[in-house]
């Protein structure tokens, strides 16, 4: 993510354990839920019913039908608590899915929602406690279609539902209000656009939420260690768009209202969701390997942008070709009337206001393959996507724009000299100075002492292959100074401390 107004320099785990996946079909969903909005898929061994189509078991029908696929397998996740801001997520619970209904009113700019949340117990709660804000009025909770009693605690949405370890509940929570976006958690200087879903006077609403913002539009698991699968229908008057993360299944109209479904197949953190309504055009493209590209600009408001996202599928290519095939299955752009630029998963978020042109739509688009299809577990890791976004756009610039290897270093290191004064390490950042350009240059100076010391070529390998063994996981350093020294044979495990540690530059 960038903000340029309040950085002073131009832009130049998941822990979805094989092992969890694996415990995904044998988890006994009796003392789970009731499942999602759209139901379990029917399973192979039904027969459908004369005059119907469905599938038909071929064989025998045993006697003891096999359990069906668990739908939601791909949400697993191993939540961790946050050690920069630990008043947000909750490492006792796993969401699995979310399914929004939600519906907006330019007139009014109120929010109405239904959210169906499928979560598991990471380990036996007393009650459940998600992330959502003050700003919305309850109409109607409930847990497995009981209704519960629901209190506000700050931020925290609390449920007296207790559960055991292991067990899956679903909760829905009816809700209708008027979005108010957040200060940054810790951080009265900040100057930005705020965190989560703001509504504009003409109506309009758009979301960029970095570190937490989730919670301003639904109840959510506000932290990177639990992704989710979504499913998200916005419903907005005929002649506007509700636009979301995931792929658009289909909108339809019915009387003077239009529903937009959008779904995520893979799994997605909270802060890289999106919710953007306005009245859009949408244009096509073909991204590499024929993924299906979109684009969406306000007519009139976004004409100066136009230029810049027509270039987003050569973006997407040249990425391709260096780090392996885009990660999810469809990837989008969207303009909203911002200052900032977000890397939204499958719908990356730039600001109609900020500034850096087609390095900023680079830095951001980079982040689907650093930052989305593999997440820092928690925000002290926010360096291990940032910084390899940092060191891409300085790539760019040496093999589009022929700037100098030394010149793209060397502006480094003046921003690393100041960034670490002021806000800390990028291994050790301070809360109050979140996504301070510490944990863009500085770890892109570590990017580049590595590929010094091993070698252009087995560099590019080591990242290629850092993205493609590690999709939809979320990582820490641990985990990455493993595979870095796996990868290359050789102990860099000093180097890569020394510049994610060290108070001030170190020599290079």
């Amino acid at each position: 993510m960038l903000r340029s107004l309040w950085q002073n320099a131009a832009m130049a785990t998941k822990a979805v354990r094989p092992q969890l996946r694996m415990m995904a079909a044998v988890l006994v969903l009796t003392a789970a839920v009731a499942g999602c909005s759209a139901g379990d898929p029917p399973r192979a061994d039904q027969t459908a019913p004369a005059g119907t189509s469905g599938p038909v078991a071929s064989g025998p029908v045993p006697s003891t039908p096999a359990e069906a696929p668990d739908p939601y397998a791909a949400g697993l996740s191993r939540p961790v608590a946050d050690k920069l801001y630990p008043g947000y997520g909750n490492a006792s619970l796993d969401v699995l899915h979310y399914g929004l209904d939600l519906a907006w009113a330019p007139g009014s700019r109120t929010l109405s929602g239904t959210a169906t949340v499928t979560l598991r117990a990471v380990k036996a709660v007393r009650q459940i406690s998600l992330d959502f804000s003050r700003a919305f009025t309850l109409d109607q909770v409930s847990v497995d279609g009981a209704r519960v009693t629901a209190k506000r605690s700050g931020h925290k949405l609390v449920l007296a539902k207790a559960l055991p370890a292991g067990a899956r509940a679903t909760l829905v929570v009816r809700y209708h209000g008027s979005p108010r976006p957040e200060s940054m958690p810790g951080w009265s200087g900040w100057t930005g656009d705020g965190m989560g879903l703001r509504a504009m006077g003409n109506g309009e609403a758009w979301s960029i939420q970095q570190p937490v913002g989730a919670f301003t539009w639904y109840p959510v698991n506000d932290h990177p260690s639990d992704e989710a699968l979504y499913d998200i229908a916005v419903t907005v008057p005929k002649g506007w768009t509700g636009i979301a993360t995931g792929q658009l299944v289909e909108s339809t109209s019915r009387g003077s209202r239009t529903t937009w479904r959008w779904r995520s197949t893979d799994p997605a953190a909270s802060y890289a969701t999106t919710l953007v309504i306005g009245r859009y055009e949408k244009h096509t493209a073909t991204g590499p390997g024929r993924v299906p590209v979109t684009v969406w600009l306000r007519a009139g408001a976004d004409d100066h942008h136009r230029s810049l996202v027509k270039q987003f599928p050569a973006v997407l290519r040249w990425l391709a070709d260096r780090f392996g095939p885009y990660p999810f299955p469809a990837a989008g752009v969207v303009v909203v009337d911002s200052r900032s630029a977000m890397e939204t998963q499958q719908m990356i978020t730039i600001g109609s206001r900020s500034s850096g042109g087609q390095s900023l739509l680079l830095h951001e688009v980079s982040h689907e393959w650093f930052g989305n299809a593999v997440t820092p577990r928690d925000w002290t890791g926010i360096w291990l996507s940032e910084g390899i976004a940092t060191w891409i756009v300085g790539e760019w610039a040496i093999d589009r724009a022929g700037a100098s290897r030394r010149s793209v270093v060397d502006g480094w290191r003046a921003e690393d000299r100041a960034a670490r004064a002021t806000a800390g390490p990028p291994g050790r950042p301070r809360a109050r100075h979140f996504g301070a350009r510490n944990v863009y240059a500085s770890p892109a100076l570590m990017l580049h002492e590595i590929r010094s010391t091993i070698g252009a070529a087995a560099f590019e390998r080591l990242l290629r292959d850092w993205v493609q063994t590690q999709r939809h996981e979320s990582v820490d350093r641990e985990t990455f100074v493993r595979f870095v020294n796996a990868h290359t044979g050789r102990d860099l495990s000093a180097l890569i401390n020394t510049w994610l540690d060290s108070a001030s530059t170190p020599a290079g």
